[in-house]
């Protein structure tokens, strides 16, 4: 009686542990080329360069940039954030669509770039950063005088001011500036209005040297509010509210302590790819809005506000090696167990290149050897046999953001109607 209670024990046992094994064994996430992808390797293989490769697809940027104008009109002005996309060629189709005129800089050497660029020079530019005056000083020695009084320069303190203030009286320019302030996202910028009074107060008195243009609130916290119960874009929109009181509450003091400052038209900076969509809805601070990631639309920007936005930039690289199994030093004896367990591990792909800003996108269920590691020079990558990938054959990224990941390869390789139509060179910021 014993002994059978015992075995019936045991029996369950087995059950329960043949179960778990079951529940936590790794499943097949492989699967071969959705038809998209499968007509750009085709074309890659037929036609490509045959290393990692930067694409994009400009029948999904021309998407992109129709949702952005359908969504950014009147009296609302679309400003190009140019550090999201790096490429001359690129930023001059994105002002021919949409026949913007503003743009949006972080770097000193792309100011330089533009300022000295004929195309560009006399662009309405706009920091989106602060720059310490060595920095002021650097681009004002590498451009022209009148294009260089094209800019509005981003201050943030009034310590900041002062310095650009003597910088101005210096080489006797007037200089265009813009308050950053602190609508909610805490990176710094005059965090309440009171704290906006003495950058005004210089600004009024110096009105030879310094001119205000305007301000620049960024709220991308906007996208990140956080939701227990109901709508995330309802949650959104209230939370972009709350931040356009706040930027309201600036202009209104402003006005009142230095209205002459306000007598002609400003620039009142806001949005970002996030939350750009939104600001149609909003009408009123905001008048000028920035975005440049949302017409590329990389992985950090898979948000609920930019749903209707497709993905137009991959990387492509070439499958150097196939190897059956996963075959591990000083582990070679024991490396048959690893396909048996977890099917992802049946084929072992070497790649050109790796360790790439990037998720992997196409064909499904590949991923990194853990035990290798990643390389920037040949990668290896496993999956299961569906993934049905042989050398030569492409597999597919997409980068995690757009600006380094686009400018680090040199150049953007063009594909229209799932065809390569040429090149387009890239800048390094």
């Amino acid at each position: 009686m014993y002994r059978k209670g015992s075995n019936h024990g045991l029996l369950w046992i087995f059950a329960v542990a043949l179960l778990l094994i079951v529940y936590i064994k790794p499943k097949d996430n492989g699967a071969t080329y959705t038809s998209y992808f499968k007509d750009l390797n085709s074309e890659l293989k037929q036609n490509g360069p045959g290393k990692p490769i930067v694409l994009l697809d400009l029948d999904r940027l021309d998407s992109n940039l129709k949702l952005l104008k359908e969504k950014i009109k009147p009296p609302l002005s679309y400003r190009v954030v140019v550090k999201s996309l790096p490429s001359l060629d690129l930023l001059k189709y994105i002002v021919n669509t949409t026949g913007s005129r503003r743009l949006m800089v972080f770097h000193s050497g792309d100011i330089i770039m533009l300022l000295n660029d004929p195309e560009f020079q006399k662009f309405d530019i706009l920091l989106g950063k602060p720059m310490p005056i060595a920095a002021l000083e650097n681009i004002y020695s590498k451009t022209k005088k009148e294009n260089f009084q094209n800019v509005q320069w981003l201050v943030d303190t009034s310590t900041r001011v002062s310095q650009y203030l003597e910088f101005a009286k210096k080489k006797d320019i007037k200089l265009k500036l813009s308050l950053e302030i602190d609508i909610g996202l805490h990176r710094g910028g005059f965090l309440k209005p009171e704290d906006s009074l003495t950058p005004l107060e210089l600004l009024e008195t110096n009105p030879k040297n310094l001119e205000l243009s305007g301000y620049m609130g960024y709220e991308p916290h906007v996208a990140s509010v956080p939701v227990t119960f109901g709508d995330k874009i309802s949650a959104m929109e209230k939370s972009l509210q709350n931040s356009l009181d706040k930027y309201s509450n600036f202009i209104k003091l402003g006005k009142e302590k230095f209205p002459n400052l306000f007598q002609k038209e400003l620039v009142f900076n806001g949005g970002g790819s996030k939350t750009y969509s939104f600001y149609q809805k909003n009408p009123g601070v905001v008048n000028d809005v920035s975005l440049g990631s949302a017409l590329v639309k990389p992985t950090d920007f898979d948000v609920e506000s930019l749903e209707e936005h497709s993905p137009a930039v991959y990387i492509a690289t070439p499958v150097l090696k196939k190897l059956e199994g996963t075959k591990i030093p000083f582990l070679e004896s024991l490396s048959f167990l690893f396909p048996l367990w977890n099917p992802n591990q049946e084929v072992t792909y070497f790649i050109y290149g790796g360790a790439f800003s990037a998720k992997k996108e196409s064909p499904k269920g590949l991923e990194d050897n853990s035990l290798f590691g990643t390389s920037t020079n040949q990668s290896i990558l496993n999956g299961s046999k569906a993934t049905s990938l042989e050398p030569d054959d492409h597999v597919f990224f997409r980068p995690t953001q757009s600006e380094k990941v686009m400018a680090e390869m040199g150049e953007i390789h063009l594909v229209r109607s799932g065809k390569l139509i040429g090149t387009w060179k890239t800048f390094i910021n």
